[in-house]
């Protein structure tokens, strides 16, 4: 039997590879740097050291990196709560408006985190709240841009749940809540736990959003590393980003295996 190429799809798998590469080429580059004896990576290498990592798994990056986890995980919880709530309201409520909240909600993702962060700061400024500044400020920032990927992951999820399953729990006579804990509730939770996956992703890697809003003692992780760029260059970077890297892709992997992420797609358990 002879098997016929498809140009189509051969186009896909060979535009796939080149995402993929893109992807990943520059992270293999990064472990390479973190685990080399040179301070410039050379050509054919040189040889296998951990010597950097002594610098790494120290108190100068494991504190920010526990700051930028901490605001992470706030930020994603006051998300999923705001955004599951929004998607919910958008899914069963009048379709008057609906167009105009799920635009505003959204629309974080539309403006520069920049001018969000600048913006913030000349508001906190006019209010004379400058101390304001710090990890409390950061999370109530990045929950707006966390809430529409929540908003979008849970709308998705809604998708799968018929409006009848609800109706017919209140007419066998279960309450408002005890139908949404019961039927609505269950079918949301994958998705709930993806946009809450894609906020800390988000929160934790942010640069734009925390550089006019962190101060000298509540640096982030991300603003840590952009002040150690600007004088001088080591090894040491991309030992701290492997670090966060392999953290994040366990949270990943953890929720893939236990959470079902994917079933947000379909609503459920396919």
């Amino acid at each position: 039997m002879t098997m016929r190429f498809h140009p189509w799809l051969m186009l896909r798998t060979a535009l796939l590879v080149l995402v993929l590469a893109f992807v990943t080429v520059p992270m293999l580059v990064v472990v390479w740097t973190s685990i080399q004896p040179d301070i410039y990576p050379a050509f054919p290498p040189s040889g296998l050291s951990l010597r950097w990592w002594s610098s790494a798994l120290t108190p100068e990056w494991l504190l920010p990196m526990a700051l930028s986890a901490q605001i992470a995980l706030g930020s994603a919880a006051c998300a999923v709560v705001v955004g599951s709530a929004a998607a919910y309201a958008l899914a069963r409520g009048p379709a008057r408006g609906r167009s105009l909240l799920e635009g505003f909600l959204a629309s974080p993702l539309l403006l520069p985190e920049i001018v969000i962060s600048l913006s913030v700061v000349q508001l906190v400024s006019l209010l004379s709240a400058r101390e304001l500044i710090g990890p409390t400020l950061l999370v109530i920032t990045h929950v707006t841009i966390g809430i529409p990927f929540v908003l979008r992951t849970v709308g998705v999820s809604l998708l799968g749940v018929n409006p009848l399953w609800e109706r017919a729990a209140r007419d066998l006579g279960a309450s408002a809540w005890r139908t949404f804990a019961t039927i609505t509730l269950p079918m949301m939770k994958s998705g709930m736990f993806a946009g809450a996956l894609f906020a800390f992703i988000v929160s934790f890697n942010n640069v734009e959003l925390s550089l006019f809003l962190t101060t000298r003692n509540s640096n982030t992780l991300p603003i840590r590393l952009l002040q150690y760029m600007e004088y001088e260059y080591s090894p040491t970077l991309a030992c701290v980003a492997v670090t966060s890297v392999v953290g994040i892709c366990l949270i990943t992997g953890v929720a893939s295996r236990f959470v079902h992420l994917t079933e947000f797609i379909h609503g459920g358990t396919t």
